[in-house]
């Protein structure tokens, strides 16, 4: 028999063909080093112990080949063994109502024998904590075939306490079925709350509400990867991960690409926070064959049946960024899961209008294929979801313009709301993914304090911590960066000041309904909140400041300006706590050393409501601002002498023109001009063009240019000049004058690598410098730096000899 061996690892499929007897055991090991050389160790046997064989093969994983998702499984949750009798319950499902005190009781049972059994059904449902405390019972009569039988029976339990948002109420459904003999009796019990959560619409906008009232999401969107196993989380975790959103102000856990880990629900409906799930693995690339269509509807179904009691669950979504519009199999799958549970939102898809342009609506979008509770309408019109991928590695001051353009990414220019259909549900299904970085030193010191690295990526973290610190050594950054700590801290403030921000942005705008921040939790990329060991990779409060109910969101227009700039504010509020009636907005400007510089009140109406952001106050002009430094313009909302709310924003000043600056003769390599410009504004001073046959300099400035015209007919006179004491800075094509000076010709200045698109992935840091006089120090570049990762950025890898790193 010529058995074919086919081996994945991690995805990556190696196989050849064996010859021997069938059935056989296939082991295969691997230690794989992701972009080099492995070995695959395959051993084939026969379990009755007369054939052996093994071998092993070479191969090679690319660079680029990493594991992006779950690439194994098994049974991840707890195992439970029921003894029954000969009828017994085996599924109860607690269906919400829109009428919040109403529930629908349905439960499943089996019957083993091949003859109809009866007996009573006794139904309870008492509070979770104390089973004393019954609020509802009831019991019926009921006989069961062979086949087995569905029942349901409705409940009205008008003294039920509801379950909401930080405030949950949770009950347990119990049933059970005695035989007429009264030896045979099995029960089962279900936990839920009362609660109701749906699409609604006031004033032509569709909106969310729970338990009637409006609420505004901000998920959480996890990919369900754990410390030590990689694919489940131990009691510990799972309390971390909900305490982590907790306490950065999420209200819900979006499963993302995988079914959700029950322990984190579970956890969820105890603490009163939403969750949303995605199946995983049921978009299949191109299309699903025969075999994939029958896996992805049971794996669906599987996951309907299990979660659709827990009250935090409000929302499933089949795909993740799928490409292809709903086939009928997918269509019939969305029926099918509202079958199976009437009582939620589907989606079929996030992220879409991917087929139009950026101002282009459709009335009918496949792509956006949903069902409401208890309506069996196939909606394709009224739930918006795009995901905006962020180009730069921070936060910039054209996020927000005025009040009328601010939701950057949706429109090239003009009013940044028109595109938002207020007929629609607005989800911003996944915001921003740029580099930050795992908490390093933390992990290290509690895989220290739990026996070292024994699972999955451990050693991995470990390999990450010991080149950071060594790092910090060989570069000389210890002295801006005492720990790795201080590092990835610093790394991971950019990416939770930018989700603050435009998370602002977003509720502000009292248009959106949700928000879904990447990420949290990933296997791999780095870019996220919260890391796999749900350690918060930047200072807490940053995100906190964003995520309060109440507050007065103070919008500067341009965040970094020169001396003598005037800046503009606007004022918002954002209000769910409903606040209302006439305030006083009172505002104060500090200064660099603290004083007030300026003040203003404004009489102001707060509509409070369902009015979550309103727009105070626009387009405030501020005084000139002159001295070099931080500025705060705080903002408070008063009643009376009464505060209830406030808020500030920054402003950083620059002075560029009257520092030290250059002194002495000097030449440019210009061909636009602009760095005499900016020489002759800043120091009144003008240089002439390099000429090679001109006099001695202490200066030598590259700017735009010509390279191979210009760049390297003049490198020898440039680099003579250099030899002979000038200082050369290079502003231009820096790669290829690196490149140059890597001894190519007679000149061994640098150690050069290669150059290098950083895209949004710019871990980008300062470290401490005179050169940097005036400017923030020993940090991450956070907006004050926004230049220099705004655009299309590029850098030099070097080697550290000789170089002195800022």
């Amino acid at each position: 028999v010529n058995l074919r061996a086919e081996v994945f690892v991690n995805r990556k499929l190696v196989g050849y063909d064996v010859i021997g007897n069938v059935p056989f055991e296939i082991d295969a090991t691997s230690a794989v080093n992701f972009g080099g050389e492995n070995r695959l160790d395959i051993r084939v046997t026969d379990p009755v112990g007369n054939f052996d064989w093994n071998d092993n093969v070479l191969y090679r994983w690319g660079k680029n080949e990493v594991p992006g998702v779950h690439g194994y499984g098994g049974v991840t949750g707890k195992v439970y063994v029921r003894a029954v009798d000969t009828v017994s319950v085996t599924d109860i499902y607690v269906q919400n109502k829109p009428s919040i005190k109403d529930v629908e009781i349905f439960i499943t049972l089996d019957n083993a024998s091949d003859s109809v059994q009866k007996g009573t059904l006794s139904f309870n449902i008492h509070e979770w904590k104390d089973p004393s405390k019954v609020v509802w019972k009831k019991n019926i009569s009921t006989s069961v075939s062979s086949e087995g039988k569905e029942v349901s029976i409705k409940a009205k339990v008008s003294k039920a306490k509801v379950w909401d948002l930080y405030d949950p109420h949770l009950y347990v459904a119990s049933v059970t079925f005695t035989g007429p003999d009264k030896n045979s009796v099995d029960s089962m019990n279900r936990r839920f709350g009362f609660r109701w959560f749906d699409i609604g619409e006031k004033n032509g906008d569709k909106r969310f509400y729970l338990n009637g009232k409006r609420v505004f999401i901000f998920a959480a969107m996890t990919r369900g990867f754990w410390p030590k196993n990689g694919i489940f989380p131990t009691d510990e975790m799972a309390r971390r991960d909900v305490e982590a959103m907790h306490k950065l102000g999420f209200n819900m856990m979006l499963f993302h690409r995988a079914v959700g880990q029950h322990y984190v629900t579970e956890l969820c409906d105890e603490e009163g926070f939403l969750t949303y799930e995605e199946p995983g693995g049921y978009r299949c690339m191109p299309e699903p064959d025969e075999t994939s269509l029958i896996w992805r509807r049971e794996k669906l179904s599987r996951m309907i049946i299990r979660d659709r009691s827990y009250p935090s669950m409000v929302i499933y979504n089949f795909k993740n960024e799928a490409r292809n519009a709903p086939s009928e199999d997918d269509t019939r799958n969305v029926q099918m899961v509202h079958e199976l549970d009437p009582s939620r939102i589907v989606t079929y898809n996030s992220d879409r209008n991917r087929t139009v342009s950026a101002t282009t609506r459709l009335e009918k979008d496949t792509f956006k294929l949903h069902m409401k509770p208890f309506d069996d309408t196939l909606y394709y019109h009224g739930w918006w979801d795009q995901h905006h991928w962020i180009s730069y590695a921070g936060y910039v001051d054209e996020f927000y313009n005025n009040p009328r353009f601010y939701l950057r990414g949706t429109v090239v220019r003009g009013d940044s709301l028109h595109r938002l259909e207020e007929d629609e549900i607005i989800f911003w299904g996944e915001e921003g993914a740029f580099g930050t970085q795992l908490r390093l030193q933390k992990i290290k010191e509690e895989l220290d304090r739990t026996g070292g690295p024994t699972g999955w990526r451990e050693m991995e973290h470990i390999d990450y911590f010991h080149n950071y610190d060594r790092f910090l050594d060989e570069s000389g950054f210890r002295d801006a960066f005492p720990t790795v700590d201080d590092l990835t801290m610093s790394i991971g403030r950019n990416l939770h000041y930018f989700h603050g921000r435009i998370l602002e942005n977003v509720r502000l705008s009292n248009i959106a309904d949700a928000y879904n921040l990447n990420g949290w939790a990933s296997g791999h990329t780095h870019s996220d909140i919260v890391d796999a060991y749900r350690y918060p990779t930047a200072d807490q409060s940053i995100l906190q400041y964003y995520t309060r109910p109440l507050y007065i969101a103070v919008k500067i227009r341009d965040k970094v300006l020169p001396s003598g700039a005037t800046p503009v504010a606007d004022f918002f509020i954002i209000n769910e706590l409903n606040v209302r009636g006439k305030h006083t907005l009172e505002i104060k400007l500090q200064g660099p050393d603290g004083g007030t510089l300026f003040s203003k009140q404004f009489d102001v109406r707060v509509k409070g409501g369902e009015e979550f952001g309103q727009l105070l106050a626009e387009e405030v002009v501020l005084p000139q601002l002159n001295i070099p430094g931080y500025y705060k313009l705080n903002a408070s909302l008063l009643k009376g002498k009464d505060i209830k709310a406030k808020g500030y924003d920054d402003i950083f000043v620059v002075d560029y023109i009257t520092g030290a600056g250059i002194q002495g003769k000097g030449a440019v390599i210009d061909t636009t001009g602009i760095i005499n410009t900016f020489l002759k504004e800043a120091r009144g001073i003008t240089f002439p063009t390099f000429d090679p046959d001109g006099p001695d300099l202490d200066y030598i400035i590259v700017g735009v240019h010509d390279f191979n015209k210009t760049g390297r007919a003049m490198y020898y006179e440039v680099m003579d000049r250099v030899v002979n004491g000038a200082t050369l800075i290079i502003l231009d094509q820096t790669g290829r004058w690196a490149q140059q000076m890597d001894g190519i010709y007679s000149h061994k200045a640098i150690e050069y690598h290669r150059s290098f698109h950083w895209g949004n992935r710019g871990r980008l840091f300062v470290g401490n410098s005179d050169y940097l006089s005036g400017l923030p120090q020993a940090q991450s570049m956070n907006w004050e730096y926004q230049v220099f990762y705004k655009g299309d950025v590029w850098g030099i890898g070097m080697g550290s000899r000789g170089i002195e790193p800022i």
